[in-house]
């Protein structure tokens, strides 16, 4: 978190610099000691001549010749949060804070971290280096201290994972056969659930959830078979969306046409609409940099005849990365990991609202404590603590 000082500072360059100031506007005075800027106008017009290292900085490391620009986007990239409309202050409320819980270092921040869980049993937050076979760690909430599940039998490349009534549910993208596992989070023991469609090799599970009735959907891209893990061949379905009875077993496909690399996915509070991230623009073997015209979009169903989907809608685009794993807030906002931020999104209208600032890292993924303030955004770099005003809804089925 930055300190009361670093946010007077970053106030303070406002107020100092009335040009620049046309580009950032002043924060209301209960906010003074909230690391957050204000911008104007959305920087709709950047001035003199810009250009950028590549399609995978954030737009606040466009470089301009117009210093006063310039000084703006330094004084942007130096805060937590960043406030694109000022309805994203007051969901983020006067006393926002983001603080680093956890740093990484060599060789595991060079990984991939994946699957957060908050386990409300023991106030433990779940999380996987996916890069890495069979790693489920466990980080104490209370002590910040980080435990290594050992897995019964173990699990391989371990990307995505939800806790539902008492257990937790988790993806694999590695090793011959791919699905979703059920974890006792206290010994380890874990159990396949469903790893196949009818007789076919599921691709790499990517991300799971639950509904209210009890029942299970989950994303199913190739990126076992883009990173080359360890023991996974080509793929032998479509890359899909697929919903999972859990009294009859039966898996369905809902969705494999609209939605090309699913990545992330998450219902509203009302689970009327099912939010899906599509990271098409990062695919292919060997997996390698995104592709600038490649789609990397975040897409609405309707949920009218469950379980079938309809009418998708295109609700958000990220300017940099892919839209990753993603959480609803209890007012229906979209919160999705991309590149050097979360994005914080008003699916009714489209409107990317503002973004929780983590520089220089990738979130990966997004969790919540439920019916509370408290967000968790996994990074490569970091894990980060967000504490706000705008709360997330109960846990489905609770």
């Amino acid at each position: 978190m930055y300190s009361d000082l670093m946010s007077y500072n970053i106030l303070l360059a406002i107020y100092l610099r009335p040009v620049a100031a046309q580009y950032l506007a002043p924060l209301p005075e209960e906010y003074s000691g909230v690391a957050a800027v204000l911008i104007e106008d959305n920087l709709a017009v950047i001035p003199g001549n810009w250009s950028y290292e590549s399609n995978m900085v954030p737009f606040y490391n466009v470089t301009s010749d117009d210093e006063d620009f310039q000084d703006a986007a330094d004084t942007i990239a130096a805060a937590d949060f960043i406030a694109l409309s000022p309805d994203f202050l007051s969901l983020i409320g006067p006393s926002a804070t983001l603080d680093r819980i956890v740093n990484f270092t060599s060789p595991e921040v060079e990984l991939v971290h994946e699957a957060p869980a908050y386990v409300p049993d023991t106030n433990e937050l779940l999380f996987s280096t996916t890069t890495a076979i069979g790693r489920l760690w466990a980080l104490n909430l209370d002590t910040l201290e980080l435990r290594n599940l050992t897995l019964d039998p173990p699990l391989s490349n371990i990307n995505g994972a939800t806790y539902h009534n008492g257990t937790v549910y988790v993806c694999t993208n590695g090793g011959d056969v791919r699905g979703i596992f059920s974890v006792n989070f206290t010994t380890g023991a874990t159990a396949p659930i469903v790893n196949n469609y009818r007789g076919r090799r599921l691709n790499s599970p990517n991300d799971v959830i639950f509904d209210s009735p009890g029942n299970m959907w989950f994303t199913d891209p190739a990126y076992g078979w883009y990173s080359e893990f360890e023991g996974v061949g080509e793929p032998e379905l479509p890359q899909s969306i697929y919903f999972f009875n859990m009294t009859s077993k039966a898996l369905q496909v809902v969705s494999n046409d609209v939605v090309h690399v699913p990545n992330g996915l998450a219902f509203s509070p009302d689970e009327t609409k099912l939010y899906v991230a599509d990271s098409a623009n990062l695919q292919g073997r060997p997996l390698g940099d995104t592709d600038p015209m490649g789609l990397r979009n975040v897409v609405a169903f309707d949920v009218e005849q469950y379980p079938l989907l309809s009418n998708p809608t295109l609700v958000h685009q990220t300017e940099v990365g892919w839209p990753d794993g993603l959480r609803i807030s209890s007012s229906g906002l979209i919160v999705v990991g991309v590149r050097g931020a979360a994005d914080v999104v008003d699916p009714r209208t489209g409107t990317l609202l503002g973004k929780f600032n983590c520089p220089d890292d990738i979130i990966y993924n997004v969790e919540r404590i439920a019916e509370t303030g408290t967000w968790f955004l996994i990074g490569g770099k970091h894990i980060y603590r967000v504490a706000i005003a705008e709360t997330s809804p109960p846990l489905a089925g609770s």
